[in-house]
């Protein structure tokens, strides 16, 4: 399976035209090839909108890519689409935990980590062995996490029903007598830089 994390960065004013041009036309359009879309959010300040999409192989992202970026669908509405974009930011990455996982909660983090070089394997072990069962104890859900293609990127989603859960339950996990037991020290040796999103689903 291979993955694509897309952060478009969309121009002032336009989100709630790019979301509904999204929902109704884009997304249709590449599920009749075969792309699938594994989630769609945006960012708390209205600014970015970050999607996921999955592929089986890098030879299934040629080939559908190939199909849907080719399609007159596609050609008819593509200068209006990227009109309300003024950045894209698009890494790919290979699932560690999928498929997503999907709740209802309202507020969601978008959190990619950079891992000091050669720690990826004991950081995943880490993680998927004991900080997930942690989150999972304390009712936080996680969604999906991933690795960039670079390796050098772990790439995670959680969940909370609202910003006043996100508050308590990261309070939680935070005074945790696992995290604070030597779950937090192990975690930060593994991490050269954290990078939260907060977000919302769409």
């Amino acid at each position: 399976m291979t993955s694509q994390l897309r952060i478009y960065t969309i121009n002032r004013g336009m989100m709630d035209e790019w979301v509904k041009l999204f929902t109704e036309s884009l997304v249709p359009m590449q599920e009749k090839h075969g792309i699938k879309i594994d989630g769609t959010w945006v960012s708390e300040d209205d600014t970015r909108f970050i999607w996921i999409r999955s592929f089986a192989n890098q030879e299934d992202v040629k080939t559908k890519e190939t199909a849907f970026y080719g399609s007159p669908e596609w050609t008819a509405v593509m200068d209006h689409a990227r009109g309300h974009i003024a950045r894209m930011d698009i890494q790919t990455m290979e699932p560690e935990l999928y498929p997503l996982k999907r709740g209802d909660g309202k507020s969601c983090q978008l959190r990619i980590y950079t891992i000091n070089r050669g720690m990826m394997e004991p950081w995943v072990k880490f993680h998927t062995e004991t900080s997930v069962p942690l989150h999972e104890k304390l009712g936080i859900r996680v969604e999906g996490s991933w690795v960039n293609e670079d390796n050098n990127q772990y790439i995670w989603i959680r969940t909370f029903a609202d910003k006043a859960d996100v508050k308590a339950k990261e309070a939680a996990f935070i005074g945790s007598p696992e995290w604070q037991g030597g779950g937090r020290d192990l975690a930060f040796s593994h991490l050269a830089r954290l990078d939260p999103h907060p977000m919302r689903p769409v």
